[in-house]
């Protein structure tokens, strides 16, 4: 009972300390407010080998499209699996299809206009992770590849120069992303502390740092909390922006 207190305290601390950020940074300055939840499950196959599905929601600031805080910008669900080598090194990969919601967009130097439209991608991804210890410390260094695909969508773009609806044209995308990730992994400690930056590297570049949490409930549960900040230096997707985030997650293990 005591552990499910301090969960939920953590909960509670994290929420009281992200939401007030929401109503400073609304999305009409540049800025985001987002909530994103996360349910996995994981399962170990032998000593080398485990497997793993999830699902993610995700709720943004939308006050743009007069929506409000609390908006629907994505869902997906992903499925993946991976391998260890060596007790420090292990690969994984993995496919995510998504559903994504592109907000109300205008070109003034196309003359077009793009109504706010829910859309598809196919991710594919691979990595490779390296850990480390340093007495409690736990240092994780993961580079990972990505492609994403988005298949056209039809009809959803207004040409006021030819005035008729073009299509938002399928494309792909390649992107590098590097992160670093330290946590204090005490030995028996039912909680793991950890802050992380990452870095996405393509045609454009964004970062991501990440501060959170995660609560080892029983052998088999585990709950993450993290509060991340999403800073966009260039990106050509418009609905990439700089975003004050909270997250939570769930995991079991079995």
């Amino acid at each position: 009972m005591k552990r499910v207190m301090k969960l939920a305290a953590a909960v509670a601390l994290c929420a009281a300390v992200a939401l007030p950020a929401s109503a400073q940074f609304p999305g009409k300055s540049g800025k985001d407010f987002g909530l994103w939840m996360t349910v996995g499950v994981d399962k170990k196959i032998n000593k080398k080998w485990s497997v793993g599905a999830e699902f993610e929601y995700r709720l943004r600031d939308n006050i743009e499209e007069g929506k409000g805080w609390g908006a629907p910008s994505r869902w997906n669900i992903a499925v993946g699996a991976e391998y260890k080598v060596l007790p420090t090194l292990k690969f994984d990969a993995g496919y995510k299809f998504m559903r994504d919601y592109s907000l109300h967009e205008w070109d003034e130097a196309k003359q077009e206009e793009t109504e706010a439209y829910w859309g598809t991608k196919h991710r594919l991804y691979a990595s490779v992770i390296a850990t480390f210890k340093a007495g409690n410390v736990k240092i994780s260094l993961r580079e990972r590849w990505q492609y994403t695909y988005r298949p056209e969508v039809p009809d959803v773009t207004y040409d006021w120069k030819k005035d008729r609806l073009e299509p938002v044209k399928g494309k792909g995308k390649n992107v590098v992303r590097s992160r670093l990730q330290l946590s204090y992994d005490k030995k028996k400690a039912w909680w793991e502390p950890y802050v992380s930056a990452e870095a996405y590297i393509s045609n454009d570049f964004k970062a991501r740092y990440t501060a959170g949490c995660e609560f080892k409930i029983n052998k088999h549960n585990t709950l993450d909390v993290f509060y991340r900040y999403q800073d966009i230096y260039e990106d050509d997707d418009y609905n990439n922006r700089d975003s004050h985030i909270l997250g939570v997650g769930y995991k079991f293990k079995f």
